[in-house]
């Protein structure tokens, strides 16, 4: 029995064609280009900021980002926990 061809390439194509016309529609603004040109030069300078933080002193940039990594996490675990208690509360009312 054949395997039937699966459509992989023709979905990406049509999802990628629609990002490209969602991003031209976007552009074709000229406030829209001057904020993305603005956003890309912070980004820039971010990254070279980091870049050199981790040039510096790797193993200190790396204690840093695991304690904003853990903090995130652990803020990220509460507000789950909260909702999931909240839900609970809410379905027993029911």
């Amino acid at each position: 029995m054949a395997k039937k061809a699966s459509n992989v390439g023709g979905v990406l194509a049509f999802v990628t064609g629609l990002a490209a016309g969602a991003a031209a529609l976007f552009l074709s603004k000229k406030e829209n280009r001057e904020m993305v040109k603005r956003e890309a030069v912070k980004v820039g300078k971010k990254a070279k900021k980091v870049a050199a933080e981790v040039k510096k002193n790797p193993k200190k940039f790396v204690k840093k980002t695991e304690a904003k990594v853990q903090k995130a996490v652990t803020k990220a675990v509460k507000t789950a926990q909260a909702k999931v208690k909240k839900a609970v509360a809410k379905s027993r009312r029911k």
